[in-house]
């Protein structure tokens, strides 16, 4: 019988976060994702008592797909900190392949959740912090002090993840890894000198 929940709960999952990256979170009514999992409203409600947990547990899930994504990367280059800056770069650069044509779904999620209290824009808030974290450590074990790397890496990765629903994947984001590659470079570069 849990396996069975677990199962309606993990298939309801699925149904919304397609249809909530693909039309957008708020265009998405739990009437739609009702009719489109098969599933009846009780037992949506059942496993996502409102629809803010059921956002919250697409956001989760998708930041578990992300890190696990860059981890993944950045584990096979164990030791060399630039090669590892390079790599979530590289990582970045594949989430931007066909599929990912709304862009980055925690900024989408920011520009539908602006009350900066409500939950799904503080995790959207949470996974832009630990990513700017993690390129900050990265840049910092790779002898790079200066702060300015991150915020520059932060910005051509949001602005390849939000510019791929107006240009595509060979508009300007195709430039993400030119870009990056050319400021890690030259930081690293001065870092050394």
């Amino acid at each position: 019988m849990k396996a069975a929940r677990s199962t309606a709960r993990q298939h309801i999952l699925d149904v919304a976060s397609e249809l909530f990256y693909r039309e957008g979170i708020r265009s998405v009514g739990v009437d739609t994702i009702v009719e489109k999992s098969g599933v009846g409203k009780a037992t949506l409600y059942r496993h996502f008592p409102t629809k803010d947990d059921l956002i919250v547990a697409y956001l989760d899930a998708q930041d578990h797909a992300n890190w696990q994504h860059f981890d993944e990367a950045i584990a096979q280059h164990e030791g060399s900190p630039k090669a590892q800056l390079l790599a979530l770069i590289d990582a970045s650069v594949e989430l931007l392949q066909p599929g990912y044509h709304r862009g980055c779904h925690f900024l989408n999620a920011l520009a539908e959740f602006s009350d900066e209290d409500h939950p799904v824009h503080l995790l959207a808030v949470e996974y832009n912090r630990a990513l700017r974290l993690r390129l900050s450590r990265l840049s910092q074990q790779a002898g790079i002090s200066d702060e300015s790397l991150t915020d520059q890496l932060m910005l051509v990765i949001n602005g390849a993840l939000s510019s791929v629903p107006v240009f595509g994947f060979e508009g300007p984001a195709s430039q993400l890894k030119t870009i990056a590659r050319l400021l890690i470079d030259k930081y690293f570069e001065q870092a050394q000198g």
